[in-house]
């Protein structure tokens, strides 16, 4: 239907670049929407935050200020796609009048998606898969090679180019960010033949740009966070190489330079004074993958050629290119790191895909990546912030809760948690705050458990760490914790 509806639609590759989601968080949350949108309405708070306990959409709310409303001007949808990236964290009051205005001028139909993907959630059940899906049918391409072509450019530039017949650069530019390889978990019988090992460190994904001093490092997310790392930022910058792209982990360590608790990393990602943080928390560098060296792409090299390129670089992952793997992986976890990547020697590099090339092998508990749904206060020690959260898994377009956590947090983190979902409240029954899906959690458990209403839980969950580096997409699906069981 989609397809079908850009035939007649002039500005394609804006209109796929919305359904994409292709821009940052703008950081205006729930309740600063039902202030906005009052405002803008004449209406009292409370007559917002009535209608939003009714229908618990903000879409909505918004659709029936006035269903019947026909619209005066219909808005270039490069000016909505514009409103919706601007950040409203500091918004100023001409920002307001241009909001209101654009949210006046519209239909009542309008409105009601306007605010839907303002605030991020628009519940039409299209993601980054299903574009891919309309460009590949729309232009007459193999999915496939729409998927490569959006890994490396973003879904509004592959339009731009389909619909000059021309074919998207898939190019390793410098400051372009390149969705990293992933690792899964796979039992011991179908791990790679031919194998390098690698230790896996208990940190975040990074990705790391250099030409000449100019140095940029994103995280997993895509996100550039350089001012956090001004220490490995002079690491970088004193490799004999230029405009290369490296992969790699940054993790905490102790004094004495053995991994600390990744808990940690936190004062890193969260503090304002960066000098200051990389003062308390030092960390290490480690690199395990090059996409470019020196100017030149090697992703479609053999991991065994990728090593031998960056050979002369310091920071390089502990690894064995023989030997018993599994003696290795003790010697891993009695060192205080996480496990081991089995890695397929023969394998080239493949971005944003997670692959059975990299096999990862953990000590043998169930680890999920989970998204929060809702959350109640605690007592005592933990009053006034949440205590105890529910958790959740994808299930298909929406999230399926498989029980509560509350174990595991230091007081920072649960302190940073409430503030975050404060801003993400959708709505309150029950005796607890529901939230809009946006914070990811890494959870362990003993095991995976279903009672006799078929329901699934987890025995003993505790949190291990909270994932900014992920997207709530990244989250576990229904079926992966059904294996489980």
């Amino acid at each position: 239907m989609i397809s079908k509806a850009l035939e007649n639609f002039e500005d394609k590759s804006a209109l796929l670049s919305v359904l994409a989601l292709e821009y940052e968080s703008n950081n205006i949350g729930v309740a600063r929407a039902k202030k906005w949108l009052a405002n803008a309405f004449d209406v009292h708070d409370e007559e917002v935050e009535g209608d939003f306990n009714v229908y618990e959409d903000m879409g909505d709310v918004a659709y029936y200020m006035d269903s019947s409303a026909e619209g005066t001007n219909v808005a270039s949808i490069r000016t909505v796609l514009n409103f919706l990236g601007e950040d409203c964290s500091g918004i100023g009051s001409d920002s307001y009048r241009r909001f209101s205005a654009l949210l006046l001028s519209m239909s009542a139909l309008e409105r009601r998606w306007f605010l839907r993907y303002w605030l991020r959630t628009p519940r039409n059940g299209i993601n980054v898969g299903n574009v891919v899906k309309i460009l590949a049918k729309h232009f007459g391409k193999k999915q496939a090679e729409v998927k490569k072509h959006t890994t490396f450019n973003t879904v509004a530039n592959v339009c731009e180019y389909y619909m000059a017949d021309s074919e998207p650069p898939m190019i390793l530019n410098h400051g372009t960010f390149v969705a990293p390889m992933l690792a899964k978990a796979v039992p011991l019988s179908k791990w790679p033949k031919n194998k390098i090992v690698d230790y896996k460190y208990d940190g975040n994904r990074y990705q790391i740009h250099k030409k000449g001093d100019n140095v940029i490092i994103f995280n997993r997310k895509g996100k550039i966070v350089t001012p956090q790392y001004p220490d490995i930022v002079e690491i970088v910058r004193g490799y004999d190489c230029d405009n290369s792209i490296f992969d790699g982990e940054i993790y905490p360590v102790n004094e004495d330079g053995t991994p600390a608790p990744h808990q940690r990393l936190g004062t890193r990602v969260h503090s304002k004074d960066h000098a200051e943080a990389a003062q308390r928390c030092p960390v290490e560098w480690v690199i395990f993958d090059c996409l470019k060296m020196d100017g030149k792409a090697v992703m479609s090299l053999s991991y065994t050629h990728r090593l031998e390129v960056m050979k002369g670089l310091s920071n390089q992952a502990h690894r064995q290119f023989d030997g018993d793997a599994i003696a290795f992986y003790h010697e891993a976890i009695n060192a205080g790191f996480e496990g081991i990547i089995v890695k397929d020697a023969d394998a080239e590099y493949q971005p944003g895909k997670r692959s059975v090339s990299w096999a990862k092998h953990k000590p043998p508990r169930i680890e999920l990546d989970v998204v929060i749904l809702s959350a109640t206060y605690g007592e005592g020690k933990r009053a006034g912030v949440f205590g105890s959260y529910e958790i959740g898994v994808r299930d298909g377009g929406s999230y399926s809760p498989i029980g509560w956590v509350g174990t595991g947090f230091s007081d920072s983190d649960l302190i940073r948690l409430t503030n975050d979902l404060r801003r993400n409240v959708e709505s309150f029954a029950n005796g607890k705050h529901n939230f809009l899906p946006r914070v990811v959690l890494e959870v362990s458990a003993d095991l995976v458990t279903r009672d006799a209403k078929g329901n699934i839980g987890l025995r003993f969950p505790r949190v291990t760490r909270i994932r900014d580096d992920k997207f709530p997409q990244d989250a576990n699906t229904i079926n992966d914790v059904l294996e489980m069981i």
